[in-house]
């Protein structure tokens, strides 16, 4: 089967629905990840600022240019040192929940937000990691709702190595035991989990992420990274297309057969118009090479 592949909306740029769905459509998109505050142009934090009928010809936007909303975007600080910010960070991605399915969408994604405002020790980053715990149960107690109603929303969560509150797997772990939901589903972007001086090993990073969450993921990011020079030692590069850089695409899409997820979105990140063709052919490639003998068609 080939993977479903999309981008975020706001890569290529902030604009009205129609003239954006468009625009990517002639990218080879199937799907985007929609961040309503990034992409449209009035730049709404709530569903309610739109309304029903803006929903639906958003909704009608892209379903429209064939190209299905496999996410919506609201990434939030649910860390922030502001209690009263803190809530209504909290209450804005309660109303992404309650409006998903307007959108025929089922998981609405977010990281945690910086721990560092809590300090570097340990026990800081601890408590950083236990707010955004606490935060992340009570949206997915939220979530929960929906699976009553037949909806099944998920609270789709993307952790990020060293400058997010959930940084790790064993972080995930933790997570996923607290929580004990279907209603919780990760974003898994690996990149984003290799932290600053790199990893020793691919394999082994690889195996840890899929056996800590592998079953659990319902949408991946690809992005690539290099290791490059730095002041003492080689450290990250910034974000770059995936396939330009180090990351084991064809060990992931191995990995994402193995744990029967290939049906999740593969949604490209800081790719634009310029590269995104391009990407999507690559990745199509490595799916093509990884999953051809696997039974599917």
């Amino acid at each position: 089967m080939l993977p479903y592949l999309g981008l975020r909306a706001h890569d290529f740029g902030t604009l009205p629905a129609p003239a954006l769905a468009t625009a990517i459509s002639k990218s080879g998109a199937s799907c985007v990840q929609l961040a309503l505050a990034k992409a449209l142009p009035s730049g709404p934090l709530l569903p309610s600022e739109i309304g029903d009928e803006g929903i639906k010809g958003i909704k009608d936007a892209f379903y429209g240019a064939q190209l299905g909303i496999a996410v919506l975007g609201c990434y939030i600080d649910m860390v922030c040192l502001d209690q009263l910010e803190r809530e209504r960070a909290l209450q804005r991605f309660e109303a992404h929940l309650a409006a998903a399915a307007k959108f025929n969408c089922r998981i609405v994604g977010t990281e945690t937000g910086s721990p560092l405002p809590y300090g570097t020790s340990q026990q800081a980053l601890e408590a950083a990691f236990l707010v955004a715990q606490k935060g992340l149960v009570r949206l997915i107690r939220s979530a929960e709702k929906s699976w009553e109603d037949g909806e099944a929303i998920y609270v789709g969560v993307e952790p990020v190595a060293e400058i997010h509150a959930l940084s790790s797997t064993e972080h995930v772990r933790r997570l996923l035991k607290a929580a004990d939901s279907p209603a919780v589903g990760i974003i898994f972007d690996p990149t984003n989990l290799i932290p600053r001086n790199g990893i020793s090993n691919m394999d082994t990073f690889l195996d840890d992420c899929f056996d800590a969450f592998g079953e659990r993921i319902v949408a991946i990011h690809a992005k690539d990274y290099r290791m490059v020079p730095g002041e003492y030692r080689r450290i990250k590069s910034g974000p770059i297309p995936a396939g330009e850089g180090e990351m084991d695409w064809e060990g992931v899409f191995k990995r994402v057969a193995q744990v029967d997820k290939k049906h999740v979105p593969i949604l490209l990140e800081e790719t634009g118009p310029d590269k995104a063709k391009a990407t999507f052919a690559f990745l199509e490639k490595v799916a093509e090479k990884t999953w051809l003998n696997d039974g599917d068609s």
